[in-house]
């Protein structure tokens, strides 16, 4: 019997620990006809396993693991040419604390997703050879800092994976803490600034 996993997020954990698993995989390849996919589902719908299944699937790292991920889904047996050929950036905007002052969200936002970039520069630092940044750097120069050494280098492709990449801003909107809102996502915040 097959364990139900209750907000486990985490393709490799069902996969690895026999929970069951409804194969959404065949998406994957419909998914490729799109630049820049959003998820806009409800709550407890899957959104953030759906990005753990995308970050397993598109991982240049996780190639040696194919097989044991995905070899009883759909995507295992009808693969696209872009399966593991990518370094993943998973950046989690859930982890950014919300304060009413927009430095403390920005320094939020540059500790908690600085965290994860530098983990992203350790995994594949046989591919980037960069140090990790100081939390003084903003995200969006660091990315671009990354996009400029992938494409001198020719190295792989960067997919970039945000989860709960509305969930600060939404606090601020049902808390009504409209100038703080419109001060993160107008003129040159760092947010703007960040997506652009």
């Amino acid at each position: 019997m097959k364990k139900i996993p209750y907000a486990v997020g985490s393709f490799e954990q069902i996969q690895e620990q026999g929970y069951y698993y409804v194969d959404k995989t065949r998406y994957i390849s419909a998914l490729e006809n799109w630049q820049v996919p959003v998820f806009l589902r409800p709550r407890r719908f899957g959104k953030s396993l759906w990005c753990s299944t995308l970050e397993c699937y598109y991982d240049i790292k996780r190639k040696e693991k194919f097989n044991s991920l995905f070899a009883n889904t759909w995507i295992g047996q009808n693969p696209t040419p872009l399966k593991n050929s990518f370094m993943v950036l998973r950046l989690n905007f859930s982890e950014v604390s919300v304060k009413p002052d927009i430095n403390f969200i920005e320094k939020s936002f540059n500790r908690t997703q600085g965290a994860s970039f530098n983990s992203f520069l350790h995994s594949y630092k046989n591919f980037l050879n960069l140090d990790p940044f100081s939390e003084d750097i903003p995200l969006a120069d660091r990315l671009k800092q990354v996009l400029a050494k992938v494409q001198d280098n020719n190295l792989p492709c960067l997919y970039i994976i945000i989860d709960e990449y509305d969930n600060f801003t939404n606090q601020l909107v049902t808390t009504r803490n409209d100038d703080l809102y419109k001060k993160l996502t107008t003129g040159d915040s760092f947010l703007r600034s960040f997506f652009k």
